[in-house]
């Protein structure tokens, strides 16, 4: 009965242990975020994707010149309907979320794509997520 009493704790230790690697899984992608989180994109390559999607890519034309003029223009060409649906179409593309750091390849186009979405949230007053 030995040898049944020994199988019988290698089948509770291989239990505890498949257990404990099964829950170590789970809490390490519970700390990643929700299951649709996805970690922010560069701005640069947020900007890449846009354009590779035509509505996204439309929206973003419209919203770098909602955005440009001075600011009197600026803050009229926000405030209209052509304005403010593109800023709503952009925050659910991957431009909404990007980061610039510093020091990067391509810092100065990174900021400029950032501000270009962000610029227009800020001025346009449209409430972000």
């Amino acid at each position: 009965m030995t040898w049944g009493t020994t199988a019988g704790r290698h089948m509770v230790l291989i239990n505890i242990i498949s257990l404990v690697f099964v829950l170590d899984v789970c809490v390490c992608e519970s700390e990643l975020g929700p299951p649709d989180w996805k970690e922010p994109l560069d701005c640069v390559r947020a900007s890449e994707l846009c354009n590779q999607n035509s509505q996204c890519s439309s929206r973003y034309r419209i919203m770098r010149q909602c955005l440009s003029g001075g600011d009197k223009e600026r803050s009229t060409m926000l405030a209209s309907k052509e304005c403010q649906g593109a800023l709503e179409v952009l925050q659910d593309s991957p431009l909404y979320d990007c980061r610039c750091k510093r020091g990067m390849k391509k810092e100065l186009q990174c900021l400029q794509n950032y501000w270009s979405i962000h610029m227009g949230l800020t001025e346009g007053k449209l409430p972000t997520r």
